[in-house]
């Protein structure tokens, strides 16, 4: 798992993130499903192995809803960054552990109560509750979008008409719309509305900066930015780096960033060419540190970095 997923499957765990994307996605908006309603559920299951062994399946995020104290549905929500072939298989693969757990629940209760199924294992009445798994694509790239995209399918119209499909929830983050970005209320809106394809650059940091919503969770928001954006400059906003921090002040903090990276980006250009003019008049290399020093105000150690750097 890298930097990325674990950046944010922390932000996606909080139960007011969770509840937000399931209404956001499901619900177009409507706040039907309460954060309060939602209890961890598996994440981490088995699957046995050809060999006898067990294959670890690890879901990103998982969670029973629970709605006046009756389980309701299992929702999984996977983040995927880069187009993976798998992806259909590996969903599939992780309903049907939510699935089978089930059925061990209802084993195990019926065994408990003398009331055995045996061979059946479930009786008639006892129904399993619906899993839906929800995957969240943060990428550009085209990815399957169902296990049949994936199979190679004979041209035999008897045998292909009995071939099952699998297919994605799929949520192509980058195709949302200024409107479906909107939808969000927690500390989501701001990933959903920096991948939004109604956003430019300055369009985003604009409507952020306009935006006065509290960020409830900063931290993982800033290191999930950070991660999708490949935007480094979001773990360095110390002073917006806390709980509770305003979206806005997040937005200004990186203008403000910008523009001493900018101004220091000037200072290096302007520090590079007095290098590269005094070497032309073949000034000594101590010479020229001690005016570099003097000129743009720098310390030893700072002067002797430019030099190293553009001393050629």
């Amino acid at each position: 798992m890298g930097q990325t997923d674990l950046s944010s499957n922390s932000l996606i765990s909080h139960p007011d993130v969770f509840a937000d994307i399931i209404n956001a996605i499901i619900y177009d908006g409507e706040q039907v499903l309460d954060e309060s309603s939602l209890k961890p559920y598996y994440s981490n299951n088995s699957a046995a192995k050809g060999d006898s062994r067990l294959k670890g399946l690890y879901r990103d995020n998982c969670m029973e809803d629970m709605r006046n104290g009756v389980r309701y549905v299992i929702w999984g929500i996977e983040s995927q960054y880069v187009s993976d072939c798998t992806t259909p298989f590996k969903v599939m693969g992780y309903d049907y552990t939510a699935y089978d757990r089930q059925i061990e629940e209802h084993a195990s209760k019926n065994k408990k109560s003398g009331n055995k199924a045996y061979v059946k294992v479930l009786h008639p009445r006892q129904k399993l509750k619906p899993v839906i798994t929800i995957v969240l694509y943060y990428g550009t790239e085209d990815i399957p979008a169902s296990i049949q995209d994936m199979l190679d399918i004979p041209k035999d119209e008897a045998v292909k008409k009995y071939i099952q499909n699998y297919s994605l929830n799929l949520i192509r983050l980058r195709d949302f719309t200024n409107e479906q970005a909107e939808k969000f209320k927690s500390d989501f809106v701001c990933i959903a509305k920096f991948l939004s394809k109604s956003y430019n650059k300055a369009e985003q940091i604009k409507a952020l900066q306009e935006d006065k919503q509290k960020l409830i969770h900063t931290r993982d928001t800033l290191y999930t930015l950070a991660s999708i954006t490949n935007d480094k400059r979001y773990l360095n906003v110390k002073e917006a780096n806390k709980e509770e921090s305003a979206v806005c002040e997040v937005a200004e903090a990186l203008v403000q960033m910008g523009i001493e990276q900018g101004k220091e980006q000037g200072i290096e250009q302007g520090i590079k060419s007095v290098i590269e003019a005094y070497k032309e008049f073949n000034m000594k290399k101590d010479d020229i540190l001690s005016k570099i020093s003097e000129k743009f105000n720098l310390d030893n150690q700072k002067a002797q970095y430019y030099m190293d750097k553009y001393w050629q």
